[in-house]
């Protein structure tokens, strides 16, 4: 696995069979893994550790029960980048002998619930921060099928705003749709208005009307970590809010926009 695929992993997947293979040495690895994943999400930090603890547990289920690795060969994009079963790949065990089996063994044994306990605190954490973030369409609802548009959110005491372009894009390989979010303002809107922001600002006036695009404006209970937890969960909200309000088959998604988090 390349540097560039595993940059946001603090832990190879392949861990278990690092070596030496030898279950102190295991222990202390994972702990101190589990470790550095507390000390983020004590900081509300979610990803990327929410889906790489993931990954870890699946992998101690199928080293358990198959005797095959679960590695992934992609491209992360963004730090928040869920890794889906389809792109998971199984690698059999090397031979090993019956001594480096039981210090796997008690390395799985040790590892399962270690790794479901700060999956847990994860995943109590990712939905603390979901629901306390509210996602509300401002104008222009009807062409939500666009599949592109304007998201805002205020910043601490509304005295500044974040503002991006978003846009919806198929993923053929996996028959998925992602949302994409562009940062185009973050700052005090010095007099303007948020229409006038994204009039000012927006890559889009040249492609289509501007006016005519769905705005969203987001509001936090409290400032969450920028990269790491409250631009995925806006692109979460705002995702489900058009799933839902819109059936998936009058989707329009746009490849040709520039798309970056």
């Amino acid at each position: 696995m390349s540097k560039r695929k595993q940059k946001y992993f603090k832990l190879k997947p392949d861990w278990i069979l690092a070596e030496p293979i030898d279950f102190e040495y295991n222990k202390y690895t994972l702990l101190d893994y589990i470790q550095k994943c507390e000390q983020s999400f004590d900081s509300f930090k979610i990803y990327p550790d929410f889906v790489e603890i993931s990954l870890h547990l699946a992998n101690i289920q199928s080293v358990h029960k198959e005797k095959t690795l679960l590695l992934v060969d992609k491209k992360f994009e963004f730090c928040d980048d869920e890794i889906l079963l389809k792109e998971l790949y199984p690698q059999k065990l090397p031979l090993l002998t019956s001594e480096q089996l039981l210090e796997v063994q008690k390395t799985l044994l040790f590892s399962n619930n270690k790794l479901m306990d700060t999956f847990n605190i994860g995943k109590s954490l990712w939905s603390i921060v979901y629901e306390s973030i509210s996602v509300n369409s401002k104008k222009n609802e009807t062409n939500l099928p666009k599949g592109h548009g304007f998201v805002y959110q205020h910043t601490k005491g509304n005295k500044s705003f974040n503002v991006w372009e978003y846009s919806l894009r198929k993923v053929k390989k996996h028959n998925d749709t992602r949302l994409y979010m562009d940062l185009i303002w973050s700052g005090e809107t010095e007099g303007k208005t948020i229409n006038k922001i994204i009039l000012e600002n927006t890559t889009w006036n040249e492609i289509t009307d501007v006016k005519k695009l769905p705005v969203f404006e987001v509001t936090a209970a409290q400032d969450f970590p920028f990269e790491e937890t409250l631009v995925p969960m806006i692109k979460r909200k705002v995702l489900a809010y058009i799933l839902q309000s819109v059936p998936k088959e009058d989707l329009e998604t746009f490849d040709n926009f520039k798309s970056v988090s």
